[in-house]
């Protein structure tokens, strides 16, 4: 019994610690739950739902051998605040180009019954190269205005929920080819989605099953095996070696385990420098968009 309270009271002081952290800008982590997320408020519940459609996804991708791990500002904010930054309300995960089909599949061959698999074949007013986990309990509610370019293409979608965004990630990526791929995709997204339906899912097709095979043979070719990226036409441009993502390594998010990076201080240097300081508050980036619970 002693050796548990004394288990405890060191769990105490390590979390009273890691509160009093205080961040370059002056700020410590109870200052911005405070600001941001505090307990109860919408976003807090969003990302809460959020941490419960993540570990649904991890679950379903170890269940079928598919290894698949938290991407992004989600690894900052694992490293930095112990799961997310505090004013953001999304997660990302990157599975292997080779396994991403595999996985969108068992996903939409076994739907869960509030969160669904969103796709080109699963909604015909999604147009992008990567996949969507949708909470159907729930609705984002956008802040730009009505004529903008992505409200307009939200708009189009058929599920509008939170959401977990799966993207496909390989190696061979030849940089500026990949930009160029992303402003095709972009282009088909930002002109046509919402407004020339048809234009926009022609456009998709071609990409799609035409062009971005191309371009992923050309980088087979010329490309190196080690510069890793999001997969053509992602609207993703960092580019990282694979010693820094593969194997994959456990990683603490919320109080729940993911799988993560290699190297998740290695990534996050490369991908956005002096990551540990917190941004000026006007350059902390707020989606702008409200959350509905149905």
């Amino acid at each position: 019994m002693q050796k548990y309270c004394i288990l405890f009271e060191y769990t105490k002081i390590i979390t009273t610690f890691a509160h009093m952290k205080t961040y370059n800008t002056g700020e410590t982590d109870d200052d911005l739950r405070r600001e941001y997320n505090p307990e109860g408020s919408n976003l807090r519940k969003a990302q809460l739902r959020l941490l419960d459609m993540a570990v649904y996804l991890q679950t379903t991708a170890k269940k079928i051998g598919v290894p698949c791990r938290i991407d992004g500002g989600n690894v900052i904010g694992a490293l930095r605040h112990g799961g997310f930054i505090p004013w953001d309300d999304d997660i990302d995960f990157v599975v292997d180009y080779k396994d991403f089909h595999r996985l969108c599949r068992y996903l939409k061959d076994h739907p869960h019954p509030q969160y669904v698999l969103q796709d080109n074949e699963t909604d015909k007013g999604f147009y992008k190269e990567w996949a969507v986990l949708r909470d159907l309990k729930s609705r984002e509610v956008s802040h730009d205005a009505a004529d903008s370019h992505d409200r307009r293409t939200a708009e189009a979608m058929k599920f509008q929920g939170l959401h977990v965004d799966i993207f496909p990630y390989e190696g061979y990526m030849i940089p500026w080819l990949q930009r160029f791929a992303a402003k095709l995709s972009v282009n088909v997204n930002m002109l046509f989605a919402g407004v020339h339906p048809w234009l926009a899912q022609a456009g998709y097709d071609v990409l799609h099953y035409a062009v971005f095979p191309v371009f992923r043979i050309i980088g087979r070719i010329f490309g190196n095996r080690d510069n890793c990226m999001h997969s053509y036409g992602a609207w993703f441009y960092e580019q990282l070696p694979r010693e820094a993502l593969v194997p994959h390594k456990d990683i603490v998010f919320e109080g729940k385990t993911f799988e993560g990076p290699a190297d998740p201080d290695r990534m996050c240097r490369v991908a956005y420098h002096d990551y540990m300081n917190l941004p000026p508050k006007d350059k902390r980036d707020r989606h702008k968009i409200d959350i509905e619970f149905l």
